[in-house]
């Protein structure tokens, strides 16, 4: 008896060591043996759509390997469509469909994929039903991001209707009508104040009549491409005057249109520069190339405080002019030899005056540095290049304070300009000066691009009769789309992506028209990366077909999630008495992925069929 006792005592030992030693190997085969599962997918088993959705994203509950594929066939046939991508997380297929949209009919989507955790290779299957064909056409965005110079120069070639690329020439334009303009002002300044006997030099007469005729040509090519921009002529025919009145509708227009016509006239001092210090005539000949060097003040219109800017702008302008301009007559005239004592003495009244330009130059600046750009310094273009123009400005007062300090220290008693000090400041001025040229040229470059805090470089977002706000409860989206004149027809289009400011993998802005109604649809795709501007110019702009209501939808996948957001907008008829436009935000439930998933997922909704609209960055 207890030898049997012994014996099960024994054997029950040896079963419960045994399980102890099974149970992790149990309790691992479920996870090693589990299956990849759809979570979920976009759009939904069984979805009824309108029109072709923007992108196919399948979820998958475990990361699944590079060896996917999702092949798609509607109404029997296979469609061909782009290869499908995985998401950062590995647990996502996306296939984009923004380029391709599947036809009308049953539409099924076949995947096969391998979990990293599972062994063999799993498949499925889901289907939708998509009730009309979607068009898709193709149409261009500027766009402006961080890193981007000029939206105009990533223009395609232009087609019928489209603006013209003139986006290198503008620049030049800009640059040396701004250089050669601030040449002309700042010498006169220079002859009135310091140097009356300037007038009497050949060499001077000479360079006001070059930076004259400089001014004036430059100036032209940029109205000339202003107007190219606007109307969508080529720069040849926009060369015309005729056409340049077309500019009379922005204020940055009309300050060029300003510009022309006192360049043009201040040929009245340069015939006669003795003019400039005549009592009599002494305020109109400063008058008009101040004015000229003024109007660049109003090249940036919008944003807050914006008559301030404008005023900040023209001070800004004057005084640079002053400095840089004086700066090229020194280098160039005064400096290009020995003399008597008037150079002495333009060299002399140049450093006493040239303290308050300097003063007035940075912080009329700084004025616009905060009106511009506070807050968008570093994630914006336009910051960027604008801490750029703050570091050269500074490398150009450290070599003027280096350079007045040689002056008063050699000039103080000193009554004639030798030959060896005359060469060794031209050197010192013609530096100085050549680094003003790099600070004109950076500030050509910023006209290409946005300022974070102004929505439009041509024109105040206040001109847009429709405005919506696009934001989430996580403050993690902010996005604005602007629309004018929101009728019937072709329509302005401006699109500012303020948050999330990087990591932006897929952005769609979707305008549905009124049910029941057999306008198409608009798709657009906006390429940026990174917080940045769209722009579509009312030329191309988006064709509203019909009155009525028209739902606008944003989405935008980001690593800091996926948002849909929508609002209606009454979009009136081509003519008519009343301007008002209603917007009735109709907000939808947000979608968040988790942090660090930068995907290219897109959102798809159920509307009337698009016109597929893909924007081609800058």
């Amino acid at each position: 008896m207890k030898r049997r006792t012994r014996l099960l005592r024994n054997a029950g030992l040896v079963i419960v060591a045994a399980a102890a030693l099974a149970w992790p190997l149990v309790g691992a085969t479920p996870a090693q043996a589990a299956s990849v599962a759809v979570l979920s997918s976009s759009p939904a088993d069984g979805e009824n759509l309108v029109t072709s959705p923007t992108a196919i994203t399948i979820t998958f509950n475990q990361a699944v390997g590079s060896a996917s594929s999702v092949v798609i066939s509607c109404n029997g046939n296979a469609v061909p469509q782009p290869a499908a991508r995985n998401t950062e997380d590995l647990q996502s297929l996306v296939v984009d469909l923004t380029g391709q949209p599947l036809p009308r009919g049953s539409c099924v989507v076949g995947w096969t994929v391998q979990g990293l955790a599972d062994a063999g290779a799993n498949s499925g299957t889901f289907s939708f039903t998509i009730q009309k064909d979607t068009v898709a056409t193709a149409a261009p965005l500027e766009t402006s991001a961080p890193g981007v110079t000029s939206p105009a120069a990533a223009e395609p070639e232009s087609a019928p209707g489209e603006p013209p690329n003139v986006g290198g020439a503008l620049g030049l334009g800009r640059l040396f009508s701004t250089l050669a303009l601030a040449a002309l002002f700042g010498s006169l300044v220079l002859i009135t104040v310091a140097w009356p006997e300037g007038v009497e030099y050949i060499l001077t007469i000479r360079f006001l009549r070059y930076a004259w005729l400089a001014a004036l040509l430059a100036s032209i090519v940029t109205i000339a491409c202003m107007t190219a921009q606007a109307t969508g002529k080529g720069f040849t025919a926009s060369l015309s005057p005729s056409s340049w009145f077309e500019l009379g509708k922005t204020t940055p227009g009309k300050a060029m249109l300003a510009r022309v016509a006192l360049v043009a006239a201040c040929l009245w001092v340069v015939i006669r520069p003795e003019r400039c210090i005549d009592q009599a005539t002494q305020l109109p000949a400063l008058a008009l190339p101040g004015l000229a060097i003024a109007t660049m003040g109003f090249s940036r219109a919008g944003g807050d405080l914006e008559l301030l800017g404008y005023a900040a702008g023209m001070l800004h302008a004057l005084a640079m002019a002053v400095w840089l301009g004086g700066l090229l007559l020194l280098s160039r005239v005064v400096l290009a030899g020995p003399g008597d004592a008037d150079l002495v003495h333009a060299v002399r009244g140049f450093g006493r005056y040239v303290t308050p330009a300097w003063i007035i130059t940075v912080a009329t600046g700084l004025v616009q540095l905060y009106r511009l750009d506070a807050g968008h310094l570093l994630d914006m273009a336009h910051g960027r290049l604008l801490v750029l123009k703050v570091l050269v400005v500074a490398a150009m007062v450290f070599a003027g304070v280096a350079t007045r300090q040689f002056v008063n220290a050699r000039l103080t008693r000193a009554d004639v300009l030798a030959a060896p000090l005359a060469s060794r400041l031209r050197r010192a001025v013609g530096m100085e000066a050549v680094i003003g040229v790099m600070v004109l040229g950076v500030t050509a470059w910023m006209l290409a691009s946005p300022p974070g805090n102004i929505t439009s470089a041509s024109s105040s977002t206040s001109d847009y009769a429709f405005q919506q706000r696009f934001v989430d409860a996580t403050e993690q989206l902010d996005v604005m789309v602007y629309l004018n004149p929101a009728r019937v027809g072709s329509n302005e289009l401006l699109v500012q992506v303020k948050r999330p400011r990087t990591e932006i993998s897929l952005i769609t802005i979707r305008f549905d028209p009124p049910p029941n109604t057999l306008t198409d649809a608009v798709v657009l795709s906006v390429p940026l990366s990174v917080a940045g501007i769209g722009h579509l110019s009312q030329a191309i702009g988006i064709p509203f077909g019909v009155d009525g209501a028209w739902t606008i939808t944003v989405d935008l996948v980001a690593t800091a999630g996926t948002f849909h957001q929508t609002a209606v907008i009454n979009v009136l008829a081509a003519s008519g008495a009343n301007n008002d436009v209603s917007v009735t935000p109709v907000t939808t439930p947000i979608v968040t992925s988790p942090p660090g998933v930068g995907v290219n997922v897109a959102t798809t909704t159920s509307t009337p069929s698009p016109t597929s609209t893909t924007i081609a960055s800058g």
